[in-house]
């Protein structure tokens, strides 16, 4: 009987995917799962959406056992790992250039990091580059809660600090 549900939020999980919802496509895969554990097509897809979104633990955990993919969640986890915990540091030291710049460096720029930068921006007072990079977060999910918040808030926070 699970059998055709497991399916059945698998393929809603592809829809989304196909769609840019990269939110809407983990909600499914994670039901998939959820209902078969051993639905490995749920796994990868699951794994992939949350590396994309910038969820390297999570992704890394998920697909624990499926070749490749869990290994360059694993290597890109460790060498940005560092690099955020730099950016922690110049943020409370309000350093927010380079703390930008730091994150701009980091070569897989996922949902998470976009959204990072963008608040960076926008604490710095770039309101109009920060829109920008929360505009490239939504490209890639549409479904991204976040990002829409954060476009909201910048378009009316001339006077107003936005904090990571």
């Amino acid at each position: 009987m699970s059998g055709g549900l497991d399916s059945l939020y698998f393929r809603l999980a592809l829809k989304y995917a196909v769609k840019r919802d990269l939110t809407g496509a983990v909600a499914c895969a994670r039901r998939s799962m959820r209902i078969n554990v051993e639905n490995d097509k749920a796994r990868r897809l699951l794994g992939l959406c949350l590396y994309e979104l910038g969820e390297l633990d999570a992704a890394a955990k998920v697909t624990e056992g499926l070749a490749g993919i869990s290994d360059i969640a694993v290597a890109e986890r460790d060498s940005t790992g560092e690099t955020l915990m730099r950016v922690r540091e110049l943020v409370s030291r309000r350093k927010l250039r380079k703390a930008e710049a730091s994150l701009r460096n980091i070569g897989h720029q996922s949902v998470r990091i976009l959204n990072m930068r963008g608040c960076a921006k926008a604490a710095a007072g770039h309101y109009s580059a920060a829109a920008r990079l929360f505009a490239r977060a939504l490209e890639k999910d549409i479904g991204n809660k976040d990002a829409r918040n954060y476009i909201l808030n910048v378009a009316g926070c001339k006077n107003r600090m936005i904090w990571l």
